[in-house]
C-alpha cells in the first residue's frame, strides 16, 4: 500500500482511544511536529470508542473514522474487546486499526494481531517515539475512505 500523502490525510479521520492524558498530549504534539493535519478525535475508554465508531448515544454524529489508534490498557471495556468488536461488527470491521501499547509483551502483539488489528506499535518514551509511531500508524490509512455512510 502506498503511503498517503499531506492533502489525503487532511481529509481523514483518526479516532485515538487514550485513557491517559499525559500520553495524549505527547501524541497530539507528534502529529503537529510530523505535520499530520487528520481530523483527530479521542475517547477516554473502550466503552466509548465503540460508541464512536457505531454512532451511537453523544456519538450519533461522529464521522466515521479512516483509522482507529487503540490503547490495550483501557477502562470499562480493554483494547482487545474493543478491537473483537470492531471486527465482529459488519459495519466497522473494515476499519483500519493499529494498536498502540505500552505492553512489549509477544503475547499481546500475537493476540492483537490474531484479533484484526492492522498493525501493533511500541509506546516509546520521547516526542521522536511518538512521531515515528504517527506516522506508521497513518501510512496505514487507505487512499481512499473505506467506508462512509450516508
Amino acid at each position: 500500500m502506498s503511503r498517503v500523502t499531506e492533502d489525503q490525510l487532511r481529509d481523514c479521520v483518526l479516532l485515538y482511544v487514550e485513557d491517559d492524558d499525559a500520553t495524549a498530549y505527547l501524541f497530539q504534539m507528534a502529529l503537529e511536529e510530523a505535520r499530520i493535519q487528520a481530523r483527530c478525535f479521542r475517547v477516554t475508554n473502550g466503552a466509548e470508542a465503540l460508541d464512536f465508531v457505531l454512532r451511537r448515544g453523544p456519538y450519533v454524529e461522529a464521522p466515521t473514522p479512516d483509522l482507529v489508534i487503540l490503547d490495550l490498557n483501557l477502562p470499562r471495556l480493554n483494547g482487545f474487546e474493543v478491537l473483537t468488536e470492531i471486527r465482529r461488527n459488519r459495519i466497522t470491521n473494515g476499519l483500519t486499526v493499529a494498536v498502540y501499547s505500552s505492553s512489549v509483551n509477544p503475547a499481546d502483539q500475537k493476540k492483537a494481531m490474531d484479533l484484526g488489528a492492522d498493525a501493533y506499535l511500541v509506546k516509546g518514551g520521547d516526542l521522536d517515539d511518538f512521531i515515528q509511531a504517527a506516522q506508521s500508524a497513518c501510512a496505514l490509512i487507505p487512499r481512499g475512505p473505506v467506508m462512509r455512510t450516508a
